[in-house]
């Protein structure tokens, strides 16, 4: 019987609550654990080592990992036999440089926040020298096992367009004809496209990929570093890997179809599906303390993490431009999200100009349960990033039933359609106009929360799950991948 390989090397390396991609991960594999699941005798579970190649990873390692991740939400459901020890099951199976990702992260998120937000640039600045310096290790220790041990009978050649992949692996993947590989995670720094293809060859399984956006290679001065040229062929190698492409939107899959045209690849089918977007209910639990303390004000919520992309910026000039107009009484703009790339000064500015004291906060390490009460008491919410390939607090915004003033650009249409309002991103005064309209005509927010109750139709993330694993399913049916098919893309 053919089987669905879910590649869960994302969620085993993820130390903090899961979001953005991990969340979708992590959602499709707590649906696979689940007996009910039509797929549940075909399903098996997959990590990458980027020097061993592909291992299967037990479900009771799965749902430790999913415990793990997301804390007491759906502990009972997912909570792994006694005989599991996560702490040995981690350390042993997540690859190493993974492991000392999750580690240098743990590191700078433990130190004062007055160097929390320089160590984050300097690692982010010299992560392509880190990226290399260890694929130069890789590629040093696979040198002197073959000294060492050279290989008996001569090892055989690979075509020597794919030789120069990271490495040549040894190791024989688990999956076999006709299975169906998925794999939907941080692929572009956790996974060999190039050794994935050279397996999909031998052995004749199929690859489902996902493309979340192509950003990189659209709009690199918004992403740190120089990351055109490697995402676009990161892209290239997964047009020549997959057999199909989920794509998160109808923006991304364009973007996607016109990125491929110009690279000049093959273009398999490119699919769409529509993530979830319902947060748990808000719970009796404890509410942290500084989640506390901004629920007892008016406040509007801004989820994202804080870079360049996200345009936090355009906020706080439109703040700064209303107090500037002598506007008082305004409320708290809060922003939820850890610091990431690009942002230093508006961080130091946040912190220095007098006029926002004490109007402008920022949330981190906020628990799903926190969320759903921020959302809910929020008078409503932001986004004005300037990119996106969904825009997934848009949806979570609405699933809560609150208004959201939003950016026009690319897929965020496609979210929010005719419920919320749209602006330029870019236009500071507009945005300072309607907020301060918004803040000032309660009778319209409650309007249009009504019209958001009425009409929206939230997406539960079990639905995702099961609308991704049926494209898997009917992967199952579709014929095997000959090698002359791939000769001929």
């Amino acid at each position: 019987m053919s089987k669905i390989w879910l590649d869960v090397s994302t969620m085993l390396a993820w130390q903090r609550p899961a979001v953005g991609i991990v969340r979708v991960e992590t959602e499709c594999a707590a649906y696979g654990l689940q007996s009910q699941t039509p797929t549940a005798e075909a399903m098996r579970f997959c990590r990458f080592d980027a020097v061993s190649g592909y291992h299967e990873v037990p479900a009771a390692e799965v749902r430790a990992a999913l415990q793990r991740i997301e804390g007491k939400r759906n502990a009972s459901a997912l909570a792994p036999p006694a005989a599991v020890n996560l702490a040995a099951s981690t350390a042993t199976t997540v690859p190493f440089e993974l492991r000392l990702k999750a580690r240098v992260l743990g590191l700078i998120q433990r130190l004062p926040n007055r160097w929390r937000h320089a160590a984050f640039a300097f690692a982010a600045l010299r992560r392509p020298a880190l990226a290399a310096a260890m694929r130069g290790y890789r590629e040093l220790r696979h040198a002197l096992k073959l000294m060492l041990q050279p290989p008996q009978g001569g090892a055989p050649a690979l075509p020597a367009q794919l030789a120069a992949s990271q490495g040549v692996r040894r190791a024989s993947v688990p999956f076999g004809a006709g299975d169906v590989y998925v794999s939907m995670g941080l692929d572009w720094d956790q996974k060999d496209l190039v050794y994935l293809y050279v397996q999909k060859r031998t052995v004749g399984f199929k690859a489902l990929l996902f493309c979340y956006d192509v950003i990189p290679v659209k709009l690199p001065h918004l992403c740190v570093g120089d990351v055109a040229a490697s995402f676009a062929r990161y892209f290239a190698n997964v047009a020549w890997c997959a057999d199909e492409v989920l794509c998160i939107s109808e923006c991304s899959r364009r973007d996607l179809s016109a990125l491929l045209t110009e690279l000049g690849t093959p273009q398999p089918p490119l699919s769409v599906i529509r993530l979830g977007c319902q947060l748990p209910g808000v719970s009796d639990g404890p509410v942290a303390s500084d989640v506390a303390e901004v629920l007892g004000q008016r406040f509007v919520l801004f989820v994202s993490t804080i870079e360049r992309r996200k345009n936090h910026e355009t906020l706080y000039r439109a703040y700064t431009r209303l107090l500037d107009q002598a506007e008082t009484k305004l409320p708290l703009l809060v922003f939820v999200g850890m610091p990431g790339w690009g942002v230093n000064d508006l961080l130091a500015d946040l912190r220095f100009d007098p006029r926002t004291q004490g109007l402008i906060r920022v949330l981190n390490h906020v628990t799903d349960a926190d969320l759903a009460r921020l959302y809910q008491h929020a008078l409503f919410t932001v986004f004005p990033s300037l990119y996106e390939g969904w825009g997934l607090p848009v949806a979570e915004s609405l699933a809560a039933g609150k208004f959201c003033l939003a950016s026009n650009a690319a897929s965020i249409p496609e979210v929010g359609g005719d419920l919320i309002e749209y602006l330029d991103p870019w236009d500071v005064p507009a945005w300072a106009e309607r907020l301060r309209w918004y803040f000032t005509h309660p009778e319209a927010l409650a309007d249009k929360e009504a019209r958001i109750r009425q009409q929206y139709q939230p997406m539960p993330w079990p639905q995702c799950a099961h609308d991704i694993l049926v494209h898997a399913t009917d992967r199952l049916s579709a014929p095997a991948p000959g090698s002359d098919l791939h000769d001929q893309r």
